[in-house]
Formats: structure tokens, sequence, C-alpha cells
């Protein structure tokens, strides 16, 4: 069976850019009939937040991105120091003593002469002897892995033949001196355990995948398919940062009344040029999604088109719907056909409470020309049981001098008071000619 999963560390929100990985690891799962699994990398714990846990789950939730399986890698730190043990025993990982004021002026002399700031392997030349010297005298070792230094190839889901010569990085730390793990040990040893066959995540962890590919090889694991998607940009084409990135947060765009279907539209249509809603694309089982069809190119925001989505998301909305959709902002009555009367107008959520004060009468600008109520009153038999196309011909016949234009204007200012809302006809249709009389008694002095 298909196996992917996301796993985010829970320092911060989700935004845009994070949750792209999750979407399209969910939804690869989702095309193969496959098992999402959500998996927290909390083995930070200054970092880690409760809060984040919590907020992720919801964003989650919020989204329908469901999972099958969910892990929390400080729960699982017994199972890291056990696999960690046959690494010891095999000799794929060897104890270091140096401090970080040793790396860094290793680091500062190998730039200065010109070379290429990695880790030396000075510490493969201790002896048993100088080991437990050091340990004997109060160090604790922390752990680097020993790679072969070759270069690493593998078929990539996303951008095809790739490789990474392993000769240009330092063999990566996995275990810190106070017995706590690096990013890579505990990854490979969930990913193994959780079956874990096809690992999509942005282009960022290439080098990472190559390390990964190793110590999957070195557990005796099959290794997985890897796919590495483009990392997202800003719209100016800068790199997403800390800083930036809770413009883009879910929780904000779920705080500012977008809809679920307007996000996973926008994620879908990002890479692969889509340009219709996600629901359409759910019913066809995802029939349009293939990795391999993701534009190479880097991906710039583009939050337009999260609106558009959005707009077209919001008008294909039952009253029911929309009060499910967003029962956590909705603090006003609305009824179905005022919901059916304003629908195909709204482009983003605060538009619905604004266009229900103008179809409810509350924002009155403007009022119809004198002239215009008195042709209307003086004529009010004329127009009984007329549909709006009649109407505006009977105005017309009453006065040959009226431009439809000012019909339309002055019709919108009787009923509304308003320059903005639906159409005209929708709005004559909505109130009904009976309505409209009771509107004309407010000007009967004129």
């Amino acid at each position: 069976m298909i196996t992917t999963r996301f796993a985010p560390s829970p320092t911060g929100n989700l935004h845009l850019g994070n949750l792209r990985s999750c979407f399209l690891n969910w939804i690869y799962a989702k095309k193969n009939n496959g098992k999402f699994i959500l998996r927290y990398d909390d083995t930070d714990q200054e970092r880690s937040k409760e809060e984040f846990i919590l907020s992720i789950a919801s964003d989650l939730k919020w989204l329908n991105i469901d999972h099958d399986e969910t892990y929390f890698q400080s729960k699982r730190v017994d199972r890291y120091n056990q696999i960690f043990d046959q690494l010891i025993s095999k000799k794929l990982v060897y104890p270091c003593f140096e401090s970080n004021e040793d790396l860094e002026i290793k680091k500062k002399l190998q730039l200065k002469a010109g070379k290429p700031p990695i880790y030396d392997r000075e510490a493969l030349n201790l002896t048993k002897k100088e080991i437990e010297k050091q340990i004997l005298s109060g160090s604790r070792p922390y752990w680097r892995f020993k790679l072969s230094q070759n270069k690493v190839q593998w078929t990539d889901l996303v951008k095809g033949k790739t490789e990474v010569d392993l000769s240009s990085q330092s063999d990566p730390v996995l275990r810190r001196a106070d017995g706590s793990y690096l990013y890579h040990f505990p990854s490979v040893v969930d990913d193994i355990d959780m079956k874990i066959t096809h690992i999509i995540r942005g282009e960022d962890h290439l080098s990472n995948s190559a390390v990964h590919v190793e110590i999957f090889q070195s557990l005796d694991a099959q290794v997985p398919s890897f796919g590495h998607n483009p990392l997202m940009l800003n719209e100016d084409g800068t790199k997403l940062s800390k800083r930036n990135v809770d413009s883009i947060s879910i929780k904000k765009f779920k705080e500012e009344g977008y809809s679920t279907e307007s996000i996973l539209s926008y994620l879908y249509s990002v890479g692969l040029n889509a340009d219709y809603s996600f629901k359409e694309i759910s019913k066809n089982e995802y029939v349009d999604f293939d990795l391999s069809k993701i534009s190479k190119n880097l991906p710039k925001l583009d939050l337009s088109k999260i609106d558009h989505f959005q707009k077209l998301a919001l008008r294909t909305l039952s009253l029911k719907e929309l009060l499910n959709e967003f029962n956590n902002l909705i603090d006003f009555e609305i009824k179905e056909n005022e919901w059916n009367l304003i629908k195909n107008n709204v482009e983003k959520y605060s538009d619905i409470l604004e266009f229900l004060e103008i179809i409810r009468r509350n924002k009155i600008e403007n009022s119809p020309s004198e002239d215009f109520i008195k042709l209307l009153v003086q004529n009010i038999d004329k127009f009984d049981n007329l549909d709006f196309e009649e109407y505006t011909k009977q105005i017309s016949q009453l006065d040959t001098k009226i431009t439809k234009k000012e019909i339309f204007i002055n019709t919108r200012y009787l009923l509304t008071g308003n320059n903005n809302g639906p159409s005209v006809k929708d709005l004559f249709e909505y109130y009904g000619f009976n309505e409209i009389k009771n509107y004309l008694n407010e000007f009967k002095t004129l």
C-alpha cells in the first residue's frame, strides 16, 4: 500500500508554504487509495509548543485533510535509542568531542584556505583509548554518521533523474552530546517503522534525502520513493521566511473568512496551472493529479488566485453549506432567499454582510429622481404583475426621453438606496412590485 506522511515541527502555525508539501502527500495517497500519516517532529522540546500542535490539528481538520494515524516523535525516543545502538555496533556512526568553538575555528580556517567548510573527520582517527580518556574526563560525545562520499542517484517523482554528490557534505550529526536526536535519524527510523513508501517534500531537502538514502541502506531497509517540489516564493520572488509567513498562515485565512475550497483549489493549482475548483477535482477522484506534471519553476505566491477561487467557491454554496463552512464566523441571521439573491455577487466573505445590509435597505445613500418617482406614482396601476422587462418597456413608453441606464439606476435607488448590490433585474424580481409600491409611499409627498 502506498503510504505518505506529513511531519511538521510544532514550532509555528501552518502556512501556504509548508502546507503545500502536506497537501501533495495527502492527495497522492488519496489518488492511489493509500494511507496518509501525520507525524509531529517534536523532538526539540524547547521550541515545540502544545499550542502549535493544537493549531496544526485544527487547521488540517478545517481543510478536511484527513489522516489515518498520528505519531509524536517525542514519544518514540526509546525506539531511536534501540536502533541507534545498531549503528554503533556496525561502526556506521562515530563519536566526536569537538566543541562548537572548535568547529567554528576549523570552518574559518578552511574558508581562509579556499576549501569547502566540510567536517574533516578528525574524530575518526581517535583510538579506543583516546575515546575512553575523553569520556573519563567528563566529555560526552556527539555522534556523526559516516557517509560513503559517493554520488547518490534516484528517479525523483517530480524532478526526474536526480543526483547528489555526498563528497561535498559533512558527515551529519545524528545524536547530540545530551542524547537528543537531530532531524535525520528519527525521520528515517519513523519512515521505516511506519512503512512510508513515498516521501514528497520541498527541494530544499534534496541533500537530506541523499543522506537519508544511506541511512536507510545502513539499516537494511527499503528506500522510499522521493519527490521534491519547487519551493514557494513570496510574490516579489524572495524566499519565504519566518518573519513573513504569518501573513499567509492558514489561521489567518480562516479568520478572514476564506473557504476551505479556495485554499485547496489554490494548493492544487500551484505548479499545475489548474484553474478549476478542488470540488470538481475531487469528484473525479483526482484524475488530473500527476507529480511529474508539476512545473520545475519556483512558484510565486499569488493571493489574487486564492481570491479567484474564493469567489468561485462562495457562489456554489447553498445556504446550509455556507452556514456550515463559516459557523465560527457568522454572527448574523440570513435567509435562504437573501443568500440566493446575493450569492452570485459576493467575491469575499465580508461582502455577505455588506450586501445583506444593502438589500435590507440599511445602507440608504442615494434616492431616485423626483421625476422618476412622480412617473411611477402617477401610473402605479400600469405596473401591476409586470416582469422586469415589461416594467422597463412601460416606463420607456410613458417617458420617451428616459434612457435605459436612467431606469436601471433610479430603480436600484428606489429598491435599495445604494449603488452596489445584485443586478437590478434580480432585485426587482426579489422584491416584487407590491413591495415596490410600499417603497413608493415614502416619496408620495414629492
